[in-house]
Parts: C-alpha cells; structure tokens; sequence
C-alpha cells in the first residue's frame, strides 16, 4: 500500500470519528455549483475544514470566488454547460488521482503535482486548472492547493482577485517569507490557492534554484492528503513551463481542438520531461448529438483568448 493510500485511509478514519460533530458540516453536494454564486462565508467554520486548517494556517487571507463573475470571464462554463462540464471534468480528474495513489493499472506520479500546461497561448489551459481544482475540491477527502504558476501572464491571479498580492514569486526570492504567507483559503472547503506574486525577469532561474526544491516539497505536504494543481505557462511561450516540468508528479496537457496544429504538439511534448506521467484534454470541442446524449467528449469552455 503506498504512502497516499495509507494518508487517505488515515484522513477518513479521521472523517468517521468526527461524523457526530460534523452534522452540520456542508455535505459534497452542498458545495456551490460552478453555475451559482457563492454564499456568504459562515463566521464559524465547519468541523472538518477547522481541523484541516488550523494545522496549517493560510496568512495570505481569504478569497471569495464569485462564480457568476468567472463565468462571465469565461473561467466556468455557460450555465447550460455546467452539469456537462462537472462530469467531463470527474472523467479528466480520475485517472490523475489513480496515479497519485499509485493504484493498479496507473503509471505511479513521483508526487501529486498535476501541471496543466498547453503547448501555446489561448488553449485554455487556466480554465481547465480551475475547474480541475473545483472537480477535486468536492471529494471531502482531498485538499487542493491552486497554484498560478504562469508567472509571466497570470490571468488566473487577476480572475480570482490576487493580483497584486504575495504569491510563489515572492515565496521564492523572499526567503524571511514561508509557504503560509501566499496561500489564500477560500469559500470552498478543501481549496486554498496562492497566487503568481510580483512579476520577476529571472522568473525561470527563480524556478530552477535550490529554493524551489523546498518549496515543491512544502506546496505536497500542505496538500496531502490530496492535489497541488499549477497553472503553467504555456510550454512554447516561455521557459518557465519547461523548468517546472521538473517538480510536477505528472503533466496535463491541454489541446485546442480547432486551432492546435500537430507540429506545434508534438514541438511541445518534446520540451517536457517524459519521465512524468504525460495526459492530454482535447478542449474546445463541438458536442455532436451523440456527446450532448452522452454527456461526453466535451472538455472545457473557456474564451479564444484566455490562457
């Protein structure tokens, strides 16, 4: 049985001597709808998210994601879409779990850093690391920590209201700041997000230094049990993609079904380290009759100009 097996074993052991006084803890179901507004934060938190967090603090604050606002951004699905979209989404994120837990027929992560990557700008990349994190963040099992590594264009920072803020930028070059300092919680239990940070022209030498080796090491234990999902740069738009491939566990790679050219892919593919665990999402998709029926082979929404 491997590490995070026994990891998981323990958090729901700590889940059923806790079911007396998480009565009214908000169920999985009970989460907002990536097609509703959130509601207010409750003063107290609930018995299972207290115990998550007070071991391990997030000083950077609390950040309100506003569904309706990300829709209109292009960050969530059409209303319409939403309930397609959470179980395409539930389809993408299983297989990447199977390989953190290292369970039969999986090719074993190193870690459990998913990087969401795409081989050029605009394949929608970011949409599908959020609606990833949301996916995972309703497993009541698992945390997810949302990091915006796509330092040199951090769209997810501005969507969620970050920008400007501490984030893994400043982690790394600030060595009197610790990982507690740029992590946010937020509305939904289970998910903390850190931001870019303050844009850097060593952006790539910062990734690739000795401190970003500790600071990968911090961003798995403060998700464990569970999922650290970055946000990449896309890998032919900047060098930053490429060093971070080093530390991710494995890699998603998102492809634009009408534009990405193969030559371009395969161009991108051949930059990652192919000893990561390598999956892809085909986004963009026109559902046919069959898929809108099924429900199937539809990944993603997003805008032709998001990241």
């Amino acid at each position: 049985m491997s590490i995070v097996e026994k990891a998981l074993q323990k958090a729901q052991v700590k889940m059923e001597r806790a079911a007396s006084r998480d009565a009214a803890a908000p169920r999985p179901q009970d989460l907002p709808d990536v097609g509703q507004a959130p509601p207010p934060r409750a003063t107290a938190a609930p018995p299972h998210e207290t115990v998550a967090r007070r071991a391990k603090p997030a000083r950077g604050g609390n950040v309100v994601l506003d569904f309706v606002q990300l829709r209109q951004d292009g960050r969530l699905a059409p209303e319409a879409l939403t309930h397609q979209t959470e179980e395409e989404f539930r389809r993408i994120k299983w297989p990447l779990l199977n390989a953190i837990a290292h369970r039969e027929g999986a090719r074993p992560a190193a870690n459990n850093i998913v990087l969401v990557t795409s081989a050029i700008p605009g394949e929608g990349k970011t949409f599908n690391a959020l609606n990833l994190a949301l996916s995972i963040a309703r497993d009541r099992d698992l945390e997810v920590l949302l990091v915006d590594g796509d330092v040199a264009q951090p769209s997810l920072t501005a969507s969620l209201g970050l920008t400007g803020r501490p984030g893994i930028t400043n982690l790394l070059r600030d060595t009197s700041l610790v990982l507690d300092d740029v992590v946010y919680s937020t509305n939904i239990p289970q998910l903390e997000v850190v931001p870019a940070g303050a844009r850097h022209d060593n952006a790539p030498e910062l990734l690739a230094g000795t401190r970003m080796a500790m600071v990968v090491e911090e961003l798995c234990a403060r998700a464990s049990p569970g999922v650290v999902i970055v946000d990449s740069p896309p890998v032919l738009a900047t060098n930053e993609a490429q060093v971070m491939t080093r530390y991710a566990g494995q890699v998603l790679m998102v492809v634009r079904a009408d534009s990405t050219e193969q030559r371009v892919l395969t161009e991108a593919l051949s930059l990652i380290d192919r000893s990561r665990p390598v999956s892809a999402v085909l986004n963009r998709v026109e559902p046919s009759l069959v898929s809108r029926y099924y429900s199937h082979y539809y990944y993603g929404y997003g805008r032709s100009t998001g990241r």
